[in-house]
């Protein structure tokens, strides 16, 4: 399986979400092998560093994000991925005009997670932007982060299990 994270610029949340679930999936005995992660951004600048702050939020939390470039989401990307988590609704809207043919396999990360499918109705899916915050809002949004790819790891180990 292969999951495709997206936010804006691919410098902060789609990178730390990446390094998150690639984290979480070495840990799973279901998933692990078993899914393929990548993260780009709708407006990303190509091979950008990830931010400062987002790189020393992963290693307070005992992860590496160092290497990382940013990569611009594209219709390959997205044919790529079967599954297409944005970190909003904002980034929902400009992937379905980058690859409207793949519209089907994108959610809100916090929205899928938490089994709610495609487009939401509101902002309230959003994960919260650090860019060009302090610390505290990196961490915050790392947070939140990890509450999500916590939950959208159990619910990929619940499909798998019932394929199995």
């Amino acid at each position: 399986m292969n999951v495709l994270f997206v936010c804006t610029g691919n410098t902060c949340r789609s990178p730390m979400a990446e390094t998150l679930m690639d984290d979480a999936v070495d840990r799973s005995r279901i998933l692990h092998g078993e899914v393929k992660i990548k993260s780009a951004g709708t407006f990303a600048c190509e091979d950008a560093d990830p931010t400062e702050e987002a790189v020393r939020t992963m290693e307070e939390m005992g992860l590496e994000l160092e290497g990382h470039g940013a990569e611009q989401f594209t219709a390959e990307l997205a044919e790529w991925a079967d599954i297409i988590l944005a970190m909003g609704k904002e980034q929902l809207e400009h992937m379905e005009v980058l690859a409207p043919e793949e519209t089907g396999k994108m959610h809100t990360l916090l929205g899928y997670a938490q089994g709610v499918m495609g487009e939401p109705a509101t902002n309230s899916y959003d994960i919260m932007d650090p860019f060009d915050e302090g610390m505290e809002e990196y961490r915050e949004c790392a947070k939140q982060l990890a509450q999500a790819v916590d939950l959208l790891v159990k619910r990929l180990e619940h499909e798998y299990e019932d394929k199995a």
